[in-house]
């Protein structure tokens, strides 16, 4: 793993003597729940776009960049996982709708 890049150490420890394929599921899962997290992000910067300026901009401004921090947090979580688990499996994709 790179001296300069953000770790969370925590997870290393949780991972520690699972078997590749267990540690796998958690990837997965992570992964899929950064998706949700990027999905809500995207819904809410388009409602921010759509509001006038006021209250209710600033709110969806806040709901937004909020979003977003959990967004980044997740990546984390899974740009971690994926070092311990070494490779990036594969992962179901929805269809759209």
């Amino acid at each position: 793993m790179s001296e300069n890049k953000l770790v969370l150490r925590p997870l290393i420890g949780l991972m520690n003597g699972l078997e590749p394929k267990e540690i796998e599921r958690f990837v997965v899962e992570e992964i899929e729940k950064h998706r949700r997290l990027r999905d809500e992000a995207i819904r809410l910067e388009a409602m921010q776009d759509s509001k006038a300026a006021g209250d209710a901009k600033s709110e969806a401004s806040r709901a937004y960049v909020s979003a977003m921090i959990a967004v980044h947090a997740q990546q984390t979580v899974v740009s971690t996982l994926l070092d311990i688990l070494g490779y990036i499996p594969g992962v179901p994709t929805k269809k759209p709708h």
